[in-house]
């Protein structure tokens, strides 16, 4: 608060002196913008009609003897040397550093249409020059949550400064709200947030404060859901523990939510990591470490991802290539014979070993309903499923198995691969060769690579690029790049899945060459059909039989039967046919009137 006593205390009258314009030197530590031409020849035109109404503010310099240092008034002074002035007023005042740098940046903030990272700038000058971040909000009459915010402006990387000062851009129209929620997250998360032309943010439109708030959030962890030991220092050492980690909205309580700081000094339900890309690093190496330990007591351990959220980078890297992805996860008791022990890889329960039904061993096809059951055609608290739904059950695990297979086939698949399925194309005789077109194929399936909101030559030059290149080598590329789609489209299977997914898979086979019979038979073989289903069978075919008006019953159970019946016993049967129980009780009937008699 001195300086703040200093500056007060000077005359209301302060001291205005006629200085030489040539012993003026503007300070370094200004961080406006550029002064552009523009505004220094307009204002050069009005004082030279009218000369120069308002001193400039100036100091003895600090370095340089007989020279004056501006401290305010840098364009008026600029202005005045084009306008051919050899003397302007200035006010001289005797100020320390911390003094002098208050008053630029008092000036600077007092400026119209003041850009607001400019603002940021200066103010995170003042801050690391040391000043006091309340002593500097009391002198400008702001609140320390808006004096920080705006420093925090300073903390945008270039990607995102740079496109925030072209004009007409997306970025240019973003709110200081806007920029705000984006400078406080590391450099890391606003690289992740700027990628691909900036997708993540305008991909659907220009976004509210709010759409942006979610938009971040959707891409942040809380403390609270991570699997491992806040206070773990080995899951990433250069890292070092989340608990001590200043990237969570728990350290910076001004810049985030209030309530994202416990009182107890621990974390909050709300406190978030800011850095995606460290969690995706801890979080594949406490799944390493956890598959690991767990590998060793239960070899047939299967990862299991529940849902279609993306994972990092680090994580797909680590156990990607073992994943199985699944819309809904039915966790089982560990003596249940359908279960299988998984280690799920998101979520809280990521690491934890547990064992669930995957719909792929062979009981699966056995006695019991399932709500999954009434989606492939059962009905849900029924009992024991029916033979047909039990086929209907082996079919599509059958398929999912087939499908599978193909997805892995098509991970595998190079740029060699395509130009040897192109030459094929050649001498192949068969419906899908002669209909093979790759330029059908990109628009019916599209790429993998999106360039409607780029604004860079990259999709040009690739175009030009594919232009020059041999056909067949524009059919290998196109070819490469369905082949992609066609992975994803295959991943993720399930038994609700898996009839589409199969349909899919055989008229991509058709087009690769692929030998799906032989993939097929091989689903037979290693998802065999249970033997007990034989008596199933059996018993199925001697019920239909037994059935009235079946052409195989037997001919007691016809109604030809009637005229070996006598003329009385027809009547009284009103000429229907006798119901199979008849014989059965009319012995018992015979033994009854024996035994009277």
């Amino acid at each position: 608060m001195a300086t703040a006593l200093k500056l007060s205390a000077e005359p209301k009258r302060p001291n205005v002196r006629m200085l030489d314009i040539d012993q003026l030197l503007p300070t370094a530590d200004n961080l406006r913008r550029r002064i552009t031409n523009g505004s220094v020849e307009s204002l050069a035109k009005s004082i030279a009609r009218e000369g120069l109404l308002h001193p400039i503010v100036v100091r003895p310099h600090p370095s340089e003897e007989g020279k004056w240092e501006i401290r305010a008034g840098e364009r008026r002074w600029r202005a005045a040397k084009l306008a051919g002035l050899s003397q302007i007023p200035a006010v001289v005042r005797r100020l320390d550093d911390e003094a002098a740098m208050a008053i630029t940046i008092t000036e600077n903030l007092q400026r119209e249409n003041l850009h607001p990272l400019e603002e940021g700038r200066t103010i995170q000058a003042a801050l690391d020059q040391g000043q006091n971040p309340k002593q500097l909000a009391a002198r400008l009459g702001k609140s320390l949550g808006f004096v920080l915010r705006r420093a925090s402006l300073a903390g945008l990387t270039e990607t995102w400064k740079d496109a925030v000062l072209v004009a007409d851009s997306d970025a240019s129209r973003l709110s200081v709200a806007h920029l705000e929620l984006i400078a406080r997250l590391p450099a890391e998360t606003q690289d992740a947030l700027a990628s691909d032309d900036f997708a993540v943010i305008f991909g659907r439109g220009f976004p509210t404060v709010e759409e942006l708030r979610r938009i971040i959030d959707d891409g942040l962890h809380t403390l609270a859901s991570m699997p491992w030991g806040l206070s773990d220092e080995g899951i990433d050492p250069v890292a070092g523990s989340c608990l001590n980690c200043s990237k969570r909205s728990g350290k910076q309580p001004v810049l985030f939510d209030h309530e994202d700081l416990p009182a107890d000094g621990g974390v909050s339900p709300t406190d978030r990591c800011l850095d995606p890309s460290c969690f995706d690093r801890k979080h594949a190496a406490y799944l390493t470490s956890r598959e690991a330990a767990l590998r060793s007591d239960h070899p047939n351990l299967r990862l299991v991802q529940v849902g279609y959220q993306k994972i990092g980078d680090a994580t797909t890297q680590a156990v990607g290539d073992r994943v199985t992805r699944l819309y809904q996860l039915r966790v089982v008791k560990k003596s249940d014979p359908c279960g299988t022990p998984i280690m799920q890889i998101d979520g809280p329960k990521a690491g934890a070993l547990l064992h669930a039904d995957l719909g792929d061993k062979t009981e699966r096809n056995g006695t019991h309903a399932t709500a999954a059951s009434a989606t492939e055609g059962g009905q849900p608290g029924r009992g024991t499923l029916t033979l047909a739904e039990r086929e209907d059950r082996l079919s599509r695990r059958r398929q999912a198995f087939v499908v599978k297979r193909v997805e892995a086939m098509l991970r595998e698949f190079t740029a060699e691969a395509a130009r040897k399925v192109m030459g094929d194309m050649a001498v192949r005789r068969d419906e899908a060769a002669r209909l093979f077109d790759p330029l059908s194929l990109l628009l019916s399936f599209g790429t993998t690579t999106r360039f409607d909101r780029c604004h860079d030559e990259e999709a040009w030059q690739q175009y030009h690029q594919r232009c020059a290149m041999d056909p067949t080598d524009r059919a290998v590329a196109a070819l490469t790049e369905v082949v992609q789609i066609w992975a994803r489209r295959l991943s993720g299977t399930d038994l609700k899945t898996a009839r589409a997914q199969a349909r899919d898979a055989s008229s991509i086979a058709a087009i690769l060459a692929i030998d799906i019979a032989a993939i097929e038979m091989e689903a037979e073989r290693e998802i065999p059909e249970p033997a007990s289903w034989k008596s199933l069978r059996d018993h199925q075919v001697a019920t239909e039989i037994e059935k009235p008006g079946s052409p195989d019953a037997p001919e007691h159970a016809s109604s030809d039967d009637s005229e070996s019946v006598p003329s009385s016993a027809r009547e009284n049967l009103g000429d229907k046919p006798r119901p199979t129980s008849c014989k059965r009780t009319r012995g018992k009937r015979g033994k009854r009137s024996r035994a009277k008699s």
